[in-house]
């Protein structure tokens, strides 16, 4: 009870300030979409709808008192804008709208945020503090769960509680959680390196701190026991010997990561990753295949609109035998089958815009020491983006907020650079000179 205390004091402490700042209301709805499991709604006065009118309260300040300014360039938004128009219009033609529409909310609500957010991250404060907002947010589940996994030994298998799950937040199940974790471990390292919110004097525990956050997720994601972490995972790892500034270092770095990781893990573990190889004996890698071959074939048949939000339920029985949910497993799949190829071409340029925007970051940066934060923070993008795509081979996620909030930070780091470097160069005034002092008479 003492931790629903404290959540609902910190939730209607920071309301106020949404009319002071609506960027307050932006960290607010995040927090509020990404943390609390259920039983913080359950056991306080918080409405389950109390994240809606955070989003809507902060909208209205956004537009009475906020500067509006367009990102530049304005590819990636447009992008984001172009698939948030389309799922609006490919809905009307949804073939199972009872079915989806709560799927069809969700992801107005996800993606319409995003943009409104990817307006607002116009200071590099900002930027941090978005970015602050997702690490915590995945600290509150990553380092409980290490704490599980190192004291049982790894052991104990699936469901005995070694990572703590997201009940109905939008980090989800083990799976997806493990997803989060690996997107997030990139910029645990990157607040080590360049936060500059923290208090001065912490300013120098924020690298081995952040370090130790980063151990605690990847050592989750051998306590979620879930094969997609090994994809995920392993890319993040891939992509951090690839890109860091000591090739050989780094190279070393990861391998001896991967060799304490192995150590920690049960034999169990091996067990169920064995099944990744030998998938055909596996039902839930079979029920995978099942779904994207039926995807594939639905999508032969409705090639423009897809079937809108909801459609992979009508194959539950064809799988299963029985009535029942089914998801697609693969985000290019799920978009595929919902909103056709039209759709999946959007989303696949999105990737691709997200991707490349930081690419060009990093490379107009170069020289610059007063923006390479911004160089550092493009990478860690770009690195959780392959996180993302890797785990997103297996779990439908598409719909939840991580594509799109790599999508804010890119634009935003983008757009401050753009600024940065088409600002004239401010040069210093010279000190004013003190008068000589004349001697006394």
């Amino acid at each position: 009870m003492l931790h629903e205390a404290i959540v609902l004091a910190l939730y209607l402490g920071l309301f106020p300030f949404i009319f002071v700042s609506p960027y307050a209301g932006i960290l607010l709805y995040y927090w509020l979409d990404w943390l609390p499991p259920t039983s913080v709604y359950n056991d306080t006065m918080l409405p389950h709808n109390f994240s809606f009118l955070v989003g809507a309260v902060t909208f209205c300040v956004w537009v009475a008192r906020e500067k509006k300014t367009v990102p530049r360039p304005v590819l990636v938004i447009a992008l984001m804008s172009m698939y948030f128009i389309w799922f609006n219009v490919t809905w009307h033609f949804a073939v199972d709208p009872v079915d989806g529409a709560l799927h069809y909310s969700r992801t107005i609500k996800v993606v319409g945020f995003a943009i409104l957010t990817t307006l607002m991250l116009s200071t590099r404060p900002r930027l941090e503090a978005f970015v602050w907002v997702f690490v915590l947010t995945v600290i509150y589940y990553s380092v409980p769960s290490a704490i599980k996994v190192i004291v049982s030994g790894g052991g104990g298998g699936i469901g005995t509680g070694e990572v703590v799950q997201s009940e109905g937040g939008m980090f989800g199940d083990r799976v997806t959680l493990s997803v989060v974790m690996s997107m997030a471990l990139p910029f645990a390292l990157y607040l080590g390196r360049r936060a500059t919110l923290l208090p001065a004097r912490w300013l120098p525990r924020a690298k081995p701190a952040m370090l130790g956050v980063a151990a605690s997720m990847l050592i989750s994601l051998i306590g979620t026991f879930a094969r997609t972490a090994v994809f995920d995972g392993g890319a993040v790892l891939l992509m951090l010997a690839v890109r860091g500034r000591r090739k050989l270092a780094s190279a070393i770095g990861v391998a001896v990561t991967i060799g304490v990781l192995l150590l920690l893990a049960p034999s169990n573990w091996f067990d169920r990753m064995h099944l990744i190889a030998d998938y055909q004996t596996d039902s839930s890698a079979m029920s995978r295949i099942s779904a994207w071959k039926w995807s594939w074939h639905f999508t032969l048949n409705h090639p423009i609109v897809g079937g809108g939000f909801g459609v992979a339920e009508l194959d539950a029985g064809h799988i299963y035998g029985k009535p029942g949910w089914l998801e697609a497993h693969n985000i290019f799949f799920e978009v595929m089958a919902e909103q056709g190829f039209v759709g999946l071409a959007i989303f696949c340029f999105l990737i691709i815009a997200i991707y490349r925007s930081c690419a060009v970051v990093q490379k107009r940066v170069r020289g610059r020491e007063d923006l390479a934060w911004a160089g550092d923070l493009a990478s860690a993008t770009q690195v959780a983006l392959a996180g993302f795509v890797a785990g997103g081979m297996f779990v439908s996620i598409a719909s939840n907020p991580y594509l799109y909030l790599l999508g804010s930070i890119a634009i935003g780091t983008r757009d401050l650079v753009e600024r940065a470097l088409a600002a004239p160069e401010q040069r210093l005034a010279p000190l004013p000179s003190r008068p000589t002092p004349q001697p006394a008479e």
